[in-house]
């Protein structure tokens, strides 16, 4: 693959279009037993061993994992620099980029349980001047069966991105490119296509109909509840030290991507956090803890206008063979956290990019190849 090519292909992923420390708190060795369905033993050094070779494999500049079955953290690593003679470290903050939309979901549930807000009420209510507003329901934007464009597809865009990656694009902006042609994808409800667009427009339904900030909306109803103290709302550079740097050969030079603006991204993938803090939410949001069994059937369920068979995105986080998960690429950090209901094990790795990449998205690769070496009869089925 040419190098021209790998970089367009790096930015549309970038842009959202689908170190050694090891810690183990349980001992050597844990062998995890889910639902009467048996896993591989697992113990600190087999889980560091598949890491540092799939590091390898994907030539990930540093990468992070981990593992738990349950809330029990089995394993966590860190292979390679920060920065130059900086190791990775465990602790370290990484933007999380659409991992934030399973946070996102949980979040919807809980106000609609309130019936603050319904998942078909009309979003004209809100926003009434805006394109096919009485066609769009709360639900369709959930779960991007609504049919607005992406504005990351937008060549124009994605043009002032590259070359301006700290400038700060508002919400306004953002949406203006979407419906600017005054034309959807597709007739609301009858499709489902992945969208940044309609989760900007569902923070601007939340906090219309709530009378609540989004930030305050996540803190209230799941970083709080859950003691997620390293987990946080934030659309500026700045991220709370200690933080993983990333990199990025998208703009063809190799440089640190860290604090680049990810206003772009807006309320896709608003929310940063820690290896420690994702192990904690993992099992809190595949067994639904914050909600009643009927909405988490709702959270989960195949969406009207999805594909009928197969892997679908659900409300936030795409649903496959038991599998929960989203696998972000965000300027420069790629990643993914994923839950598997029947094992109720959780991964989660995030990686960044090295300066001659062998693969587009090096986390999402180490994540595949940890679910097929400690999951094996669990593939994730894409």
């Amino acid at each position: 693959m040419g190098k021209a090519k790998m970089r367009n292909d790096r930015l549309l992923l970038c842009l959202g279009l689908v170190s050694a420390l090891i810690l183990s708190d349980y001992g050597d060795v844990s062998r995890a037993r889910a639902q009467g369905d048996s896993i591989p033993t697992i113990d600190a050094n087999s889980f560091e061993r598949a890491v540092q070779r799939l590091r390898k494999e994907t030539d990930a500049h540093a990468v992070i994992a981990g593992i738990w079955i349950g809330d029990r953290n089995i394993s966590q690593v860190a292979l390679g620099e920060s920065m130059a003679g900086v190791p990775a470290t465990t602790e370290m903050t990484v933007r999380i980029g659409g991992v934030s939309q399973l946070f996102f979901g949980t979040m919807l549930m809980r106000v609609v349980e309130r019936e603050e807000i319904a998942l078909d009420d009309k979003i004209s209510t809100w926003l009434p001047d805006l394109l096919a507003a009485d066609k769009v329901t709360v639900g369709m934007l959930a779960n991007n069966t609504a049919g607005y464009k992406d504005f990351v597809r937008d060549e124009g865009f994605q043009k002032q991105v590259t070359e301006a990656p700290f400038r700060t694009f508002t919400r306004e902006e953002l949406i203006a490119i979407s419906v600017g042609g005054n034309e959807l994808n597709f007739e609301p409800g009858t499709a489902q296509a992945y969208s940044h667009t309609e989760f900007i427009l569902l923070r601007e339904v939340l906090e219309k109909a709530t009378g609540r900030s989004i930030e305050e909306l996540y803190q209230t109803e799941v970083l709080d509840p859950l003691g997620l103290t390293r987990t946080g709302y934030q659309t500026t550079p700045e991220l709370p030290a200690p933080v993983l740097h990333a990199f990025s050969s998208d703009r063809a030079v190799y440089e640190d991507s860290t604090f680049w603006n990810p206003s772009w991204a807006s309320d896709s993938g608003p929310l940063y956090s820690t290896l420690g803090d994702q192990g904690k939410w993992g099992p809190a949001f595949g067994q639904g803890r914050l909600l009643t069994p009927a909405a988490f059937v709702q959270l989960t369920k195949r969406p009207d206008g999805a594909p009928p068979t197969g892997p679908y995105f659900a409300t936030g986080f795409v649903v496959s063979n038991g599998w929960y998960f989203h696998n972000p690429n965000f300027n420069g950090y790629t990643g993914a956290l994923g839950y598997n209901s029947d094992l109720d094990m959780t991964i989660v790795v995030y990686a960044t990019q090295p300066e001659d990449p062998k693969v587009v998205h090096p986390g999402f690769e180490v994540f595949k190849g940890l679910v097929e070496e400690f999951a094996p009869n669990h593939p994730l089925g894409i």
